[in-house]
């Protein structure tokens, strides 16, 4: 019994021993690193080599492909229809409405233009309050009865006379007389003065002395005429 108990214990000696001696054949083998130097040449091999060749073919096909990219880019739609450029038109000298009636399209005849006028004159403003107006002596600068005449006239004063949307308005500073076409029976002329005679016989007659004489004849002929 002693000596396989001493046999034992230098079995178990000798595995220990074994296991001591061998540390790398149990454990499972780790990939080495790869030497400084290789890693520096695989990587300058692929990450810092010069550019590559490219074959004739391949440059060819590929000048071509920007041609035909470039050509596309100018491609219109051959289905939408081009703008056509029309010239300018020349000045219109009439332009004429068509109305539709009975017998067809007719020419419908442009209106007349009204005219607007804008007419003043500067003279002097009398108000007549008793109607003694000579109308027998058309010069009232010369007859013998004029003082007596004026003194039945109010003088206003210098005046403004002008032609307002049909309307015959006296400006005199702060005062002005409004007279309406319909208001006027008639306008007597004087060689130097002109007198509105109105409908109503009872309001004061308007009496202006101007040097615009014909001016305002003629102006009261356009006004008829328009």
């Amino acid at each position: 019994m002693l000596y396989a108990a001493l046999a034992m214990i230098l079995v178990g000696v000798l595995c220990f021993l074994y296991v001591s001696l061998s540390p790398n054949q149990g454990k499972p083998s780790l990939p080495t690193k790869r030497p400084q130097a290789d890693r520096i040449s695989y990587s300058s091999n692929f990450r810092h080599s010069p550019n590559p060749q490219v074959s004739p073919q391949i440059d060819e096909r590929i000048r071509r492909d920007r041609e035909i990219a470039d050509i596309h880019a100018h491609f219109s739609d051959p289905n939408r229809p081009l703008a056509v450029e029309v010239p300018a038109p020349a000045v219109v000298e009439k332009s004429s409405v068509l109305v539709d009636s009975e017998a067809g399209f007719q020419e419908m005849k442009e209106s007349p233009q009204i005219l607007v006028h804008d007419f003043q004159m500067e003279g002097t403003l009398y108000m007549d309050h008793s109607g003694r107006i000579p109308f027998g002596e058309k010069d009232l600068s010369h007859t013998e009865r004029r003082e007596e005449e004026l003194r039945n006239f109010k003088r206003v004063g210098q005046a403004k006379l002008r032609e307002e949307e049909g309307k015959f308005v006296f400006y005199s500073g702060n005062v002005s007389f409004t007279y309406n076409a319909f208001e006027i029976d008639q306008i007597v002329f004087y060689q130097e003065a002109v007198v509105f005679l109105l409908k109503d016989t009872r309001a004061p007659k308007p009496i202006y002395f101007t040097d615009g004489m014909d001016e305002l004849k003629d102006f009261l002929t356009q006004a008829e005429r328009s």
